[in-house]
């Protein structure tokens, strides 16, 4: 549906979404692998894997935590590429874990 076109009002619309790691030891490591994804305004989505699946990965390059191998992805109609900033001001992201920090204190 993503690829064909049908995603263009999505509220988030994924294509192509790709994430290789370098490493020396290892080479090449394909984290995230051309996702598509297209959820409609009033959804439920939920991303669902195995342990090195890519969620947190993939969730890392939507809010901008993570640079993209290659593809693109929209929230709102903002592109995670080109209009970080707009996407960030409407997202809210709880990871699992470094939820705070460090640096930040509370006085």
């Amino acid at each position: 549906r993503v690829l064909r076109g049908d995603a263009d009002n999505d509220m988030l619309k994924i294509e192509n979404l790709t994430k290789v790691y370098k490493s020396r030891r290892i080479g090449r490591i394909l984290a995230v692998d051309r996702l598509c994804v297209g959820v409609r305004p009033g959804e439920c989505f939920g991303l669902l894997g195995v342990n090195g699946a890519g969620k947190t990965t993939t969730f890392k390059m939507l809010t901008g935590d993570e640079t993209t191998t290659n593809g693109e992805a929209f929230i709102n109609g903002h592109s995670i590429l080109k209009e970080l900033l707009q996407v960030q001001q409407s997202l809210g992201y709880c990871p699992q874990f470094d939820a705070l920090f460090d640096d930040l204190t509370a006085q």
